[in-house]
């Protein structure tokens, strides 16, 4: 995540184009010039990993239960992903049902992830993100070559202990909501190299200030409006 420029992250792909999480979603962000796709793992019934927001489909089914045969034409694999995609980044959300917990699930979930990511070597990047700290440090330890980020939906102010839990984790990113983000958020980061990307972001005025106070990267669900701003 080297570059200057501030990276747009299509949010499970061109999200308000098309249904989120598709093939079609993830194809169409990354003909319109985005740097990363944004999209979300669990692991079914027969490990799987499993390109879905939510743990349970539509029809009511979860992911986790089910084998992924039994599940809507329309929801991916994240093989099918790599499959279809070249060379866009892959920003990839472990998915937990408890942020608090590494269940035994959780750890089958990392461990096909880290094999999955390593056959695909370095043809393309990668930046591996959950809520779930301790999935993510998990998935950190056993990957040290692949960047993590740590996201989080909430901050109480003290940066100084978010910091070193990220520092501490080995992390090199920080993934916050967007309600919270300032200059000085920032800077606290950015002076210890740790980057800043910021969820979920559509409005193109917020966009700009992001731009402004030089966010490192920017998830939203209209990459063309994003990228037309960069």
């Amino acid at each position: 995540l080297g570059s200057l420029m501030t990276q747009i992250f299509a949010h499970r792909g061109a999200s308000k184009k098309f249904k989120e999480n598709t093939l079609e979603a993830f194809s169409y962000a990354s003909d319109l010039g985005a740097q990363w796709i944004e999209l979300d793992v669990w692991l079914s019934k027969d490990k799987i990993l499993t390109v879905h927001h939510d743990e349970k489909l539509k029809n009511g089914k979860r992911v986790s239960s089910n084998v992924f045969s039994d599940f809507p034409s329309d929801v991916p694999s994240l093989q099918d992903v790599l499959d279809s995609t070249r060379g866009i980044g892959l920003n990839i959300e472990i998915k937990t049902r408890d942020n608090m917990y590494l269940d035994t699930w959780t750890g089958h979930l990392v461990d096909h992830l880290s094999a999955t990511l390593a056959k695909e070597g370095t043809s393309r990047e990668f930046l591996i993100s959950s809520f779930n700290y301790k999935a993510l440090l998990h998935f950190a330890k056993s990957n040290p070559a692949i960047p993590a980020g740590l996201l989080i939906w909430e901050f109480d102010g003290d940066h100084h202990s978010l910091l070193e839990k990220v520092v501490g984790a080995g992390f090199q990113s920080i993934h916050p909501a967007d309600s919270f983000v300032d200059q000085a958020f920032i800077e606290v980061f950015h002076r210890n190299n740790i980057s800043v990307h910021v969820w979920t972001v559509n409005e193109e005025s917020r966009i700009k200030e992001l731009l402004d106070i030089g966010v490192d990267g920017i998830f939203t669900d209209v990459p063309e409006i994003a990228l037309s701003l960069v």
